[in-house]
């Protein structure tokens, strides 16, 4: 039986997804001056617009790094990948089906990583499968189970790699350590709750959040639970694998319910938190507080979306915000040099400042298929930072590489297949998991 925390993600993810068109019926008629004298409050009618003061802004990069190892889900503890140097040609190399893909009842949520030629995946029935970056071809495949015969399928899904083991947080409600080279398992850890992130690991410490809201601390090398913690739960959320952002001082952990924690990595003691949600909810999309993104530390400033609207810099030492801003997003920001992109709910790219939130300009994407109408409504992932140029992919298939410097599209192609899933770099490549169960590698 499939269990009540479940349904509601995936009641949560079809509402972000769907089409925006509410309640149907005759609509009250709206005189011109009513609506000259209204204000709008709902996050999603918003759009941002560039500071004229930024308009002859250089934007530059820090130097590109060769694409080889793709360690964890944001690259890297605290979330913060630099620039890579892949998919120059921005053509497919190779695609290859890794196992199952979305239906109504499981979903593909975690991105791949890779380490030393080899790309590691996993499906929407818990199956793990190494795969050579070289050529698509699958080395190894092992299906989690859950050791009960009722539970069908899982909801939830994260990998990370911490040495020479495969971390698999899994949606059946364990951690468990498999060998780089087989997939055989070295430990396993089950924990009372859906693991629905995707571990951050420094040094031999792993970081994962639950369904539930709860903050495991664990150790690599035997799986033991270091500390833990509990947020407010929060049934409705995006269905996503976030990851808190580590260093050797602190952990920043995002939540469903909106809540950003900061704690001692050491011990979990809190250091201070806050909540990024808005007041007003005037949509299905701006009722769901979830911070469905990785936060990214640098430099004692942590940058976070939350899903409801607000995108914010927060001073770690102190947890007071430097500057925040009205702007929903399903992903979180990432950071280039002193600039910060992002993409909104609403398929709006925005570069800023990232020391003081001022917009340096912004690019609209294609939001809806029907834009007259706002209908199906098109959810952009990413963006990577690759051949310095910004790469997103779609729920359309659409693959677009934008300028830095303005927005524009550069390069574009088709998978044909929807993506959910933020793009990643190894190898040279940019890889994409689409929703159905392909991974694509772009050179």
């Amino acid at each position: 039986m499939m269990k009540p925390a479940r349904i509601a993600l995936l009641l949560a993810v079809c509402a972000a997804v769907a089409s925006c068109s509410m309640f149907g019926g005759k609509k009250k008629e709206i005189s011109e001056e009513e609506k000259a004298a209204r204000i709008s409050l709902s996050v999603v009618d918003q759009k941002i617009e560039p500071d004229p003061a930024l308009a002859a802004t250089t934007v530059t990069l820090p130097p590109s790094v060769p694409a080889t190892d793709w360690l964890q889900t944001g690259g890297n503890a605290s979330n913060l990948t630099p620039p890579v140097v892949a998919g120059s040609d921005f053509k497919v190399a190779w695609r290859a089906s890794i196992g199952s893909g979305t239906d109504r009842h499981k979903r593909i949520l975690a991105p791949p990583v890779a380490k030393d030629g080899r790309i590691f995946v996993i499906d929407s029935n818990q199956r793990v499968t190494a795969v050579d970056a070289s050529s698509g071809r699958k080395e190894w495949s092992v299906e989690m189970s859950s050791g009960n015969k009722r539970d069908e399928f899982a909801v939830g899904a994260g990998l990370a790699i911490a040495g020479d083991k495969l971390l698999v947080a899994s949606g059946y409600g364990y951690l468990t350590a498999l060998s780089l080279t087989d997939g055989s398992e070295i430990w396993k850890h089950i924990t009372d709750n859906s693991l629905t992130g995707a571990p951050a690991v420094l040094g031999n410490r792993a970081f994962v959040t639950t369904a539930n809201n709860e903050l495991y601390a664990f150790s690599t090398d035997d799986g033991e639970v270091l500390w833990t913690d509990q947020a407010i739960a929060e049934t409705a959320r995006i269905l996503s694998a976030p990851s808190p952002a580590v260093s050797e001082d602190v952990l920043v952990a995002p939540y469903s319910s909106g809540e950003l924690i900061a704690y001692l990595p050491a011990n979990g003691r809190r250091l201070w938190q806050d909540t990024l949600t808005t007041i007003g909810r005037f949509t299905p999309l701006s009722a769901i507080n979830d911070i469905a993104g990785r936060p990214v530390l640098e430099n004692n400033i942590v940058y976070a979306a939350s899903y409801s609207g607000v995108l914010a810099a927060i001073d770690v030492r102190s947890g007071t915000r430097m500057w925040n801003m009205l702007f929903g997003a399903r992903l979180g920001p990432v950071i280039g040099g002193d600039f910060l992109f992002i993409v909104g709910t609403e398929g709006q790219v925005l570069c800023l400042n990232k020391l003081d939130g001022k917009v340096v300009w912004s690019q609209q994407l294609t939001a809806f298929r029907n834009a007259k109408k706002k209908q199906s409504r098109v959810v952009w992932t990413g963006p990577l930072i690759a051949d310095g140029r910004l790469v997103f992919a779609s729920s359309e298939g659409q693959v677009l590489a934008l300028s830095i410097q303005n927005g524009e599209t550069l390069a574009s192609l088709n998978v044909k297949q929807p993506v959910y899933i933020e793009p990643i770099a190894a190898a040279g490549l940019i890889l994409l998991l689409t929703d159905e169960g392909d991974l694509v590698a772009i050179r």
